[in-house]
Parts: structure tokens; C-alpha cells; sequence
């Protein structure tokens, strides 16, 4: 996603916010379950409708949340219905839901805070950084690989450099945007931690979809942006680390 793209976005009240996240959120895991080759398009359709309300849950009332429970469930038996015993199909359709639905819902929940476009612009710049420092660090000092299997581009150095930019970001992003967590500049144990916290799960989350396409024998999710691959190739890391940011909030506020 492009720098004005995501400035306007974050512009936006929760609503249409939440909304254009579940777009999202239906797009990436259609991309997933393609990938995959879930049979059907009715399970392709199937789960990217269900990841979209999953994203979309958190903002809705009681009754709305019941009514949504109810349309996942009669979601899921029509896939049921319609694989005919594709387990491997039911499998990536319960990972693209979970994983896709359950990362966008977290956005959505942080959004929905008393400071929470502040709390995202902290997580984009926590993301970013890690990446930035990453690849700045391990490209020309890289020896040592984290995970082989998974990636051969990935290295400790970089994870390391990774690290220290992306605490030094979410540092930063805190106390520039004055978030009340920052208190009078003090930086409390949870600021230490949310500093520790998401540049290692931002870093996972590249790695969990590293995983993932490995498994599926894919290099990209799918050839949605030229160059870049899919959606879900833009915003692996920010699978993870969204979760990470909404609970650790949740633990310290």
C-alpha cells in the first residue's frame, strides 16, 4: 500500500475505516485460499466473505455480532457442503479466515480506541522501521541465516538491525505523538516491552507468510500490485504485530 494510500486510510472516521479493512481482509484471504487451490470458487468466495466479517466484528453492536455469528455459520456448511471431503481446502480456509480475518479485526480494534489513529500511525512506523532496518543491516553484514527453509534472505544480523530501528521507531512514534502512555517521558516497563513486542512480531509475521508460501510453493500470494505481489505480501508483518500492540495496550492501559 502506497504512502497516500494509507495516510488516507488512517484519515478516515472508524466507520468507513472498518469497513474498507474488511475489504481487505476479503481480498487477502482470497488471494491465501487461490493460492492454495481450495478447490471451488464457492470456498475461495466463502472465505473471503468470512475473513471480511471477522475484520469487520469488532465494530459492530451485540445484535449485529449474532447476526454476523449466524451468516459465518451457515458459511462454513456450504463450504462443508460443497468440498466433498477436501480436507487440505477446508484446512486453508480455516488459515485464511483466522489468519487474514483475525490480523484486520485487530486493526480495527485499535482504531476504536480513544487514541487509536495516533496507535496506528505508532505501528506503521514500528513495521516500518523493522523492515527498513533489516534490510539496510542484514544486506550488506548478513551470514548468518535465521530460518533456510523458510527464507533465504532472512539473516540474524538483520534481525538484530531490525530490532534496534524498530524499538527506536516505536519510541520515537510514542513520544512525538504525545500517547499517553509515554506518561512525562519516563519510559515505563510496558513502553519497553511494546518496544521489544513489535519489531519481533512484525518480524514473525514475515516469516509466518514466509511459511506459508513455502508450504504452497509460492513466491508471492498473488500478482495484485506489480512488483510487489499481493496484499498479503504488504501487510504480513502487520498481521502480527497488530495483535501485539491491541493487547499489550489492553494489559497496560
Amino acid at each position: 500500500m502506497g504512502l497516500p494510500a494509507v495516510a488516507l486510510l488512517l484519515a478516515l472516521p472508524a466507520p468507513p475505516f472498518v469497513v474498507t479493512l474488511a475489504l481487505l481482509a476479503a481480498v487477502g484471504a482470497g488471494e491465501l485460499l487461490r493460492a492454495a487451490g481450495s478447490g471451488p470458487g464457492a470456498i475461495v468466495s466463502a472465505g473471503a466473505f468470512s475473513a471480511a466479517l471477522v475484520a469487520g466484528l469488532p465494530y459492530v453492536d451485540q445484535g449485529a455480532s449474532a447476526a454476523a455469528v449466524a451468516a459465518g455459520a451457515l458459511t462454513l456448511i456450504a463450504v462443508l457442503r460443497t468440498a466433498h471431503g477436501r480436507r487440505a481446502s477446508l484446512l486453508w480456509w480455516g488459515v485464511g479466515v483466522l489468519y487474514v480475518g483475525v490480523g484486520f479485526a485487530h486493526a480495527s480494534l485499535i482504531r476504536m480506541e480513544p487514541e487509536g489513529q495516533r496507535w496506528l500511525l505508532v505501528l506503521l512506523a514500528a513495521v516500518f522501521a523493522t523492515d527498513t532496518g533489516a534490510y539496510a543491516v542484514g544486506r550488506p553484514l548478513g551470514r548468518r541465516l535465521i530460518a533456510p527453509r523458510l527464507s533465504a534472505g532472512k539473516t540474524w544480523e538483520g534481525a538484530v538491525g531490525g530490532l534496534v530501528a524498530g524499538a527506536a521507531a516505536t519510541l520515537a512514534a510514542v513520544w512525538a505523538l504525545d500517547l499517553s502512555i509515554a506518561g512525562e517521558r519516563a519510559v515505563r516497563p510496558e513502553l519497553v516491552l511494546l518496544a521489544l513486542g513489535l519489531p519481533v512480531s512484525a518480524h514473525g509475521g514475515d516469516l509466518l507468510a514466509s511459511a506459508i508460501k513455502r508450504r504452497l510453493g509460492r513466491k508471492d500470494f498473488s500478482r495484485l500490485l506489480p512488483g510487489h505481489g499481493g496484499l498479503l505480501d504488504r501487510v504480513d508483518s502487520l498481521l502480527l504485530a497488530g495483535p501485539v500492540l491491541y493487547w499489550t495496550l489492553a494489559w497496560a492501559m
